[in-house]
């Protein structure tokens, strides 16, 4: 497979409950078994759109390399390697400067009843206008994939964790995804629905929590 990295041994990587982060809708993500300073994602199942979405992320990243050399915004992708859950897409594992893994702004708005929302609001905003300004093509911008990175003198930057891009368009005909006028037009409407969501989330966080309780329940 193209982008291939192996996994040194022959031997497929282990990946045990433990070394989960976080669920998404067709995918999981693990810490790297071995390199703390990489993820691995593996479909969540045996469907073809689960195993699509690792090869849309992988053509998004290589497509935005290929535009904008290494970005300083984006969670860095390494290749695939065979796990005991299927093939996976390596990925950086962003962390926060003490070493931390990062949290999305979804987990900080929802969860951490101290966070500065109106701070958090800022940055989205400011990450939205810089790919608007290099024409970085993100259409998913969601609050669990983005990462809010803290760095040594408290503030945050935002990086994105999802990055099938211009891959994932659900448009009839995709124009976003091929000229420079529909796709600006459509990060200016994805960064206002991204701060929309923020506030929606965080003033209805009891409700998200109650959610996630009951699923955690519900997977005993």
């Amino acid at each position: 497979m193209e982008g291939d990295v192996g996994t040194g041994s022959g031997e497929p990587l282990i990946l045990s409950d433990e070394l989960l982060i976080n669920r998404g809708r067709g995918r999981l993500c693990y810490r790297h078994p071995v390199d703390r300073s990489l993820v691995i994602k593996v479909p969540a199942g045996p469907g073809s759109a689960a195993q699509a979405a690792n090869r849309k992320e992988w053509r998004g990243y290589r497509d935005l390399i290929r535009r904008h050399g290494r970005l300083p915004c984006v969670s860095h992708c390494h290749g695939f390697a065979a796990t005991d859950r299927g093939i996976g897409l390596i990925c950086d594992c962003i962390r926060d400067a003490d070493g931390a893994i990062a949290r999305s702004i979804y987990d900080i708005i929802v969860y951490d009843d101290a966070c500065d929302i109106e701070r958090i609001l800022a940055v989205a905003d400011s990450f939205g206008r810089f790919l608007l300004e290099h024409d970085i093509r993100l259409f998913d911008l969601n609050p669990k994939n983005i990462a809010l990175v803290q760095e040594q003198d408290g503030g945050y930057r935002a990086v994105a964790l999802d990055l099938k891009g211009r891959f994932d368009n659900n448009e009839f005909v995709p124009l976003s995804s091929y000229i420079g006028f529909f796709a600006r037009r459509k990060m200016r409407r994805r960064t206002r629905q991204l701060l929309e969501r923020i506030r929606f989330f965080h003033a209805n966080r009891d409700r998200y929590r109650a959610r996630q309780q009951y699923r955690r329940r519900s997977d005993l």
